[in-house]
């Protein structure tokens, strides 16, 4: 990410799109989450592990999809609800489509990142509750740095926030040995922040 984060720019450009807004924020997410999910997946490969080790794989998927899906269109709805009223119609369109390409992106490159890299290695050292504790404390500790886009006054909601997500994905994990339960709750709280937040309206 370091290296070659910088390129989202040009990424954006390659595409014919406007270097800011709703589609550069959406298409810079999907190139962050690449650069990391890429090399990820492939080193667990070249390790000679299965992706399985890293809960990618099916799972449960009754719970996890269901669960999933339920918070996912909960959180859509909200969002629909409470922050329409800002939008302009063809806006409000935009935030939403680009909000879901974001959230998903975002989703699947936090939860494998932050959560599922760690929870069946830390598990035998600190048993199931440790695991999920420890990976959703350094999960809310690195969204500390969500200063940048909110009033520090709200930082100690929103680390309870991001706490409580991600105590609710590591269970979810835990639960169902998949991480696509998790990847659809973090959308949620995603697409969430984007229309309410990140969006240009």
């Amino acid at each position: 990410s370091a290296l070659f984060g910088g390129y989202n720019g040009a990424v954006a450009g390659a595409l014919s799109l406007p270097a800011s807004g709703n589609e550069f924020v959406a298409v810079a997410k999907v190139y962050e989450s690449a650069l990391v999910v890429v090399p990820i997946l492939v080193l667990i490969r070249l390790s000679g592990a299965d992706l399985a080790s890293v809960l990618v794989r099916r799972g449960d998927l009754k719970w996890g999809l269901g669960m999933g899906a339920l918070v996912l269109f909960n959180f859509a709805t909200s969002a629909l609800i409470f922050h329409s009223t800002g939008y302009a119609p063809a806006a409000l369109g935009s935030a939403v489509v680009w909000g879901t390409v974001f959230s998903f992106s975002n989703g699947l490159l936090e939860e494998l990142w932050f959560r599922s890299l760690f929870l069946k290695r830390l598990t035998p050292l600190i048993g199931a509750t440790g695991a999920i504790l420890l990976t959703a404390v350094w999960f809310a500790i690195i969204h500390l740095l969500g200063v940048t886009y909110m009033p520090a006054i709200t930082m100690p909601i929103f680390l309870v926030n991001t706490l409580t997500l991600g105590i609710g994905c590591g269970l979810l994990m835990h639960k169902t040995g998949s991480i696509w339960g998790a990847v659809l709750i973090h959308a949620a709280a995603d697409l969430y922040l984007f229309v309410a937040m990140l969006a240009v309206k």
